[in-house]
């Protein structure tokens, strides 16, 4: 994509705000908007792809992903993502997200589709872009304005529509869209202004990617009616997927993503959001747990190795071990003592597991502790044991999450934040082994941001075809797994070692809907949203609830509130719901 279009990008960035700051605007008029009339289509369309991108990386994302536990804010002091992690996201937390889908993003797709009626490529894309957009809207807050909604000037303060109305619009839009693409011509087309599926700026070659996508969204959309309504869910798959000429994503070439680049205001929202508040978000004990029981291939995409890649050695005690302050005590002779580090995973006979070097005491011995027990003990080791020092994947634990705010985990690694650009092996910081932990890495931040994935649409034809849809739940299970591991960059042979233990579907109906559940959980690794829908809709993965809960949601929310700007702005609102975050939720999670 050519540098020009990206001067959008810096000036929606800032709009966006990808740190989550309270901004109490106006959520139905956009005071920078541009007017209701005359305005240029190719322009709407790069802002609406460029706001819908950072959306993707942003709030939405980062509710969803602590929610679901693959990602923690729990080993930070108390800032934005530990209290999210806790459940404590309040309406005014919203605000921003809530006023950029609705006064920019929906806004400007609506401007599209009311002045494109000469161009039908502009409006069809601007249709399939707005029932996405929508659709997360009503995922996430269930009863929102849709029939009155992005009338621009027209309604300021639109009433609500009850969500299972909004479904079957957002799938006929979806149909809408792809009529308008399948016009023989249009005045105007996307070209190097559009940011997803570039294709070169050959319309041409795009529009057949956004018919795959708008058929594979409609797959999407059906499937959550599995729980509230299974027949229909199963019927109208069916009805779908048999229909002749209908195509869906058919390789990784064809998901529904950005691309980000190495240049400032360019990067991955996920990535820039590590760079502008770290130690906000840490790997998840729930998720790094699941892929370090597999040997997962895919961990050293998705996080970094705690405390830096370092091969395992052995080294044997010179004495019993014994309790200290701080946690248990284990000498070793003089010399090796050095080649030890504060943070290196601890393992041996009887050593509980999760125990890592706390420090380097000068008396050639470490204590160890597993940082999250208070009285972490464990029986005595003699002289002449074995100790295996190791990195790992390490996640911080919902159920014993850390005494003390500390940054001993992994962190997202490059699928989501783009190759390495800085760093050593072992970083200056372990010259000393009293200084604490260094990210020993800088990124480039050139990742995509993925929304609807080719790994996804088969991991929804096998649930599907188990549910009684056509298909071999197999075979798509099969290409899930490959998908996801081919996007992540595994190498083919250790995709067909995990295929050979973990890649058979077995059991009864609903245990094999539970390994496609956990699988693509795994795949939807930096999918805003989708993963927290799956948990609603099948209770996969089993999740834990984080001990600090907030008082008001003891169990995992099942929607979010609505934000106070619109409470405060939308006498038509509702009102807000409640507290335990257990009613008000879409309808296809009742």
């Amino acid at each position: 994509m050519k540098l020009r279009y990206f001067k959008l990008i810096i000036f929606f960035a800032g709009i966006i705000g990808i740190s989550s700051c309270k901004k109490f605007l106006d959520v139905n008029k956009n005071p920078e908007a541009l007017p209701d009339s005359n305005s240029p289509l190719a322009q709407l369309l790069t802002s609406t792809q460029v706001n819908l991108s950072f959306e993707g990386g942003s709030d939405l994302f980062r509710y969803a992903t602590v929610i679901m536990q693959m990602m923690s804010g729990e080993a930070s002091s108390p800032n934005q993502t530990f209290e999210y992690y806790r459940y404590n996201i309040s309406p005014t937390d919203q605000n921003n997200v809530w006023s950029s889908i609705n006064a920019t993003t929906l806004s400007d797709l609506q401007l599209i589709i009311n002045q494109g009626a000469a161009s039908p490529y502009y409006t069809g894309v601007a249709k399939i872009m707005k029932a996405y957009e929508y659709s997360l809207v009503v995922d996430v807050w269930g009863k929102v304005p849709y029939s009155e909604a992005q009338l621009l000037t027209a309604n300021s303060q639109p009433h609500y529509d009850d969500d299972a109305t909004i479904y079957p619009k957002l799938i006929q839009l979806l149909t809408d869209g792809i009529a308008d693409l399948n016009q023989p011509a249009s005045f105007l087309s996307p070209g190097t202004n559009s940011m997803i599926y570039t294709n070169g700026g050959s319309f041409a070659a795009a529009k057949p990617q956004w018919i795959k996508l708008a058929n594979t969204l409609k797959l999407r959309l059906l499937l959550h009616y599995s729980k509230i309504d299974p027949a229909f869910c199963v019927a109208q798959i069916t009805t779908l997927v048999n229909t002749a000429g209908i195509t869906f994503l058919a390789s990784n070439a064809d998901n529904f993503s950005t691309p980000f680049f190495d240049v400032a205001n360019q990067r991955n929202p996920i990535s820039q959001f590590e760079v502008s508040r770290p130690n906000y978000l840490f790997s998840d004990r729930n998720m790094t747990e699941r892929m370090n029981t597999k040997s997962d291939p895919r961990r050293p995409f998705y996080f970094a190795i705690f405390p830096f890649p370092f091969t395992s050695f052995s080294q044997t005690t010179n004495g019993a071990t014994s309790a200290i302050a701080g946690g248990i005590r284990i000498p070793f002779a003089t010399p090796i003592i050095f080649g030890i580090r504060a943070g290196m995973t601890v393992s041996g006979p009887g050593i509980p597991v999760f125990t890592i070097v706390k420090a380097i005491n000068a008396d050639s011995s470490i204590t160890v502790n597993d940082d999250e027990t208070a009285g972490y003990s464990f029986a005595s080791i003699p002289s002449g044991n074995s100790i295996t020092f190791s990195p790992a994947y390490r996640g911080v634990s919902a159920v014993k999450p850390p005494l003390a705010a500390n940054s001993n985990y992994s962190r997202i690694h490059t699928f989501l934040r783009g190759a390495t650009v800085g760093g050593a092996a072992t970083p200056a910081g372990y010259a000393s082994p009293t200084l604490p932990y260094v990210q020993p890495f800088t990124y480039t931040g050139a990742a995509a941001q993925r929304m609807i994935t080719f790994a996804e649409y088969n991991f929804i034809r096998a649930e599907a075809a188990l549910r009684g849809a056509p298909g071999s739940a197999q075979a798509f299970f099969t290409a899930g797994i490959t998908a996801s591991m081919q996007e992540a960059g595994v190498a083919a042979v250790d995709i067909a070692t995990y295929l050979a233990s973990y890649g058979t579907l077995s059991g009864t109906t609903a245990q094999q809907i539970q390994q496609v559940i956990e699988e693509k959980y795994i795949a939807l690794f930096g999918v805003s949203v989708e993963p927290w829908n799956d948990w609603r809709r099948t209770g996969f993965p089993v999740l834990s609830i984080p001990v600090n809960n907030i008082n008001t949601v003891t169990a995992v929310p099942r929607t979010l509130f609505y934000p106070q700007s619109e409470l405060d702005n939308n006498l038509h609102c509702p009102g807000q719901k409640a507290a335990n975050l257990q009613s008000g939720k879409p309808f296809w999670d009742n």
